[in-house]
């Protein structure tokens, strides 16, 4: 995939610079562009059609995730890369499932993201060295510990699965408020807060696959 036109979504001035000469490296014949917010994002994919965007999370107007869609939509072919500080599982798998194709995290070298880069004109998706371990891990889990009881695995299960509590009381029998409690105890036990989290405790425990 040849690279000629790239656009950087990037508030921070000095970020904007370094992301800048690391494309310059891996690209020296392509035009860079620079935005600071979404909207000036926008206003870029208006009037160019981009190979490659470089994409922050935290911008002052939003989430640079919220801009994925409309960059495939006015550039179907480009290649979007996450360039961000975020490293938690919750940003790293929801830019992936909305459709970037690489995540780069911003305490690297310009000469090593360069390097990263430069493998996207030989199919080499770039993805830093932490978030690759992250994916390995989740694609590849192994059984965790937990002291969870028999009756508590099945509703993280059902849970996992995308059940409500009250469809889990129902599968199992058991009354609601008890079936809360459950719930209760084992976000307590595994120190989680959401379904997404408790999703991912379920693959790793091996109760579910991480493709359900």
């Amino acid at each position: 995939m040849a690279i000629r036109h790239v656009l950087i979504v990037e508030d921070l001035a000095e970020a904007q610079i370094w992301l800048s000469q690391s494309v310059q490296l891996a690209f020296d014949d392509c035009s860079v562009m620079t935005a600071a917010t979404l909207k000036q994002a926008e206003q870029c994919l208006a009037h160019q059609v981009f190979d490659l965007v470089l994409l922050d999370i935290g911008l002052p107007d939003g989430s640079g995730l919220q801009l994925i869609n409309a960059i495939h939509l006015k550039s179907p072919h480009c290649l979007v890369v996450m360039a961000t500080l975020f490293d938690d599982d919750a940003h790293v798998f929801t830019a992936l499932r909305k459709g970037a194709k690489g995540y780069i995290l911003k305490d690297q070298s310009k000469d090593n993201v360069a390097q990263m880069l430069l493998g996207i004109e030989h199919g080499h998706f770039p993805i830093s060295p932490a978030v690759a371990n992250k994916l390995l891990q989740f694609f590849q889990p192994t059984p965790a510990k937990n002291d969870l009881t028999p009756r508590e695995q099945e509703v993280l299960t059902l849970v996992a699965k995308g059940y409500a509590v009250p469809q889990v009381a129902d599968l199992l029998t058991i009354k609601k408020s008890t079936c809360y409690g459950y719930v209760k105890d084992i976000y307590r036990k595994l120190n989680i807060n959401s379904r997404a989290e408790a999703a991912m405790e379920a693959t790793k425990m091996g109760l579910i696959t991480p493709d359900h």
